[in-house]
């Protein structure tokens, strides 16, 4: 993934007048563009592959969401289950093993 710098936010009004130009850069660089109104982020430009790749990821994502929720539904039936002073413990340590993995 590029990383966002100020020469790639750009105020939509001045996109407007540059839209082929800017395209053909997202087009050759990868580099997205932000586009700005009222001096908030508004839309972003990038190129048809990054967004085949986010719809696939989004795909991902809510197909592991599901499978995750099939699981929890399976162990509930099953039995498989804590009393919330047996999980917090637990819960405590998922939480610090995931700060770890995400490098917070």
């Amino acid at each position: 993934m590029a990383v966002i710098t100020t020469k790639n936010i750009i105020p939509i009004s001045r996109a407007r007048a540059r839209l082929t130009e800017l395209a053909d850069d997202v087009s050759k660089t990868g580099n997205e563009k932000v586009f700005t109104k009222n001096g908030e982020s508004y839309v972003a430009l990038i190129t048809a592959e990054q967004l085949d790749e986010f719809h696939r990821f989004k795909e991902a994502e809510h197909l592991s969401m599901l499978e995750s929720l099939v699981e929890a539904a399976d162990d509930i039936e099953a039995g498989r289950v804590y009393a919330w002073d047996e999980f917090k413990p637990r819960l405590a340590r998922l939480r610090v093993k995931a700060k770890r993995i995400a490098g917070a």
